[in-house]
């Protein structure tokens, strides 16, 4: 199912302000109308999010919805700010490319300037069904925060981990994972991991202690080596942002959940005014066919070699423990993180990460013999719309391959976002702090999972 976007609420200012002049009852001979071609458009690639109960701050179905906004909407598309789609377009194909076609650029253009028509209401097409909640059936799993988060009408609320158990006796793969927010007024954004806890640890009220009621510190949960099954990013599950927050994996391949380990709940809220609550869900999906491939989506770390300001840093830096801050007024601070492929693997798609200060994003593939190729840049990243790129068609890494991931940052008075360019910038995970995770979905050719790990959802 496609799910795209025309306007979110960071669409403010002037851009949201009532069209003015007077709207055409009529069209033209050959003016576009709603009902018969702008409907269409907006049906197809704005009323997932713009409807009642959904992220976005207005519906977009019905012509007394869509007319005040018309001029709006021209100029965002226009643009091309929105839908949000930031690959630059010279490189890679994409499956899921949310940018419009030119044709349907010239066709809201053309209707606004001939005075937003209505047009023939037969002509209208039938508003598409769309889930409400879950986007597809109910899923068969579902894990929830273990306790109703209380937030502050007012002030900054630091990036919070709640966990709570996953009720698998055994490693489980999905096809498919949500995170549901309990209340889209407050959850800015979210993640949902699996995490490891350290021995002797246990949950009270979704926080870990040790058996002294020692509070565990978050560097010791989750700690990945080589033999774990989370070595290569099993870890990481869904983000959520607005527009974004559900997965769903290629036929065959799945996504392991290793037993024993916990749900990390990663919330990021913002305050709404008022107090409010919020009690977050994560819901899994089972394969219903064989699966014979896992699905790895590692960031920057482990096998990755990292290198900043020209220096090579140790594999795993951008786990932050090695890598230089970001200078004051620094406007294109620039790293890289360059993964090896011992063996042939199959990439599917890429998830850029960053925050505030960042800039631009790219990964190249350099092959065996010295070729290189550009998989995905993105020139223009936007810490808003923070979207996974899914190839059109999966990217075969031979042995001996590398992918190169590199970033600029915006450190400067000239970034509209930055909350501090007088400031130097440090690693960690809340969004004044910085990151850098070029994350991939991929998995490996020879390792084929046995016919005995095939998932089952029948008791």
């Amino acid at each position: 199912m496609k799910r795209y976007l025309v306007i979110t609420g960071l669409l403010v200012g002037s851009f949201f302000v009532a069209a003015n002049g007077v709207f055409a009852a009529e069209a033209a001979e050959g003016m576009p109308t709603f009902a018969k071609d702008v409907a269409p458009i907006l049906y197809e690639n704005c009323v997932v999010c713009h409807r009642d109960g959904e992220v976005a701050p207005m519906s977009l179905i019905s012509f007394q919805e869509v007319r005040p906004w018309s001029r709006a909407i021209k100029e965002k598309v226009v643009n091309r700010e929105m839908p949000p789609w930031l690959a630059d377009s010279r490189y890679g194909r994409f499956a899921n490319d949310r940018s419009l076609a030119q044709e349907d650029i010239d066709t809201i253009v053309a209707w606004v300037d001939g005075g937003a028509p209505r047009g023939n209401d037969a002509d209208l097409p039938v508003v598409p069904e769309l889930p409400k909640g879950w986007a597809w059936d109910d899923p068969d799993v579902i894990v929830e925060m273990p306790i109703e988060m209380q937030l502050p009408a007012e002030g900054e609320v630091q990036m919070q981990h709640v966990y709570n158990h996953a009720p698998f006796e055994e490693d489980v793969y999905i096809q498919a994972v949500q995170l549901l927010p309990g209340n889209t007024r407050v959850v800015h954004h979210a993640a949902g991991f699996v995490k490891k806890l350290p021995e002797g640890s246990t949950l009270v009220d979704g926080l870990p202690f040790y058996a002294d009621g020692t509070p565990v510190p978050r560097r010791e949960i989750g700690s990945l080596d080589a033999e774990s099954p989370a070595s290569e990013g099993a870890s990481k599950l869904v983000s959520y942002v607005p527009g974004r927050g559900w997965e769903r994996y290629p036929a065959g391949t799945a996504k392991r959940l290793p037993v024993g380990w916990v749900i990390d709940f990663g919330m990021h809220y913002q305050v709404s005014g008022k107090p409010e609550t919020d009690r977050t869900r994560l819901g899994f999906w089972f394969p219903k066919d064989r699966v014979t491939h896992e699905i790895l989506n590692p960031g920057a770390g482990g096998r990755s070699t990292t290198i900043a300001e020209g220096k090579e840093l140790l594999k795993g830096g951008a786990e932050y423990g090695g890598i230089p801050t970001i200078p004051a007024h620094a406007d294109d601070w620039r790293i890289a993180g360059v993964m090896p492929f011992s063996q042939d693997a199959t990439l599917y798609g890429f998830s850029p990460h960053m925050h505030l200060r960042g800039k631009s994003m790219s990964y190249s593939l350099t092959y065996p013999d010295g070729r290189e190729e550009m998989l995905l840049s993105v020139p223009k990243y936007d810490f808003n719309w923070q979207l996974y790129y899914e190839l059109a068609e999966p990217v075969k890494i031979p042995a001996g391959s590398k992918i190169s991931a590199v970033a600029t940052y915006d450190n400067s008075i000239r970034n509209r976002y930055n909350p501090a360019p007088d400031k130097e910038v440090y690693w960690a995970e809340q969004s004044w702090d910085e990151m850098f995770s070029p994350q991939m979905r991929y998995s490996y050719d020879n390792k084929i999972l046995p016919e005995k790990n095939r998932p089952s959802t029948e008791e």
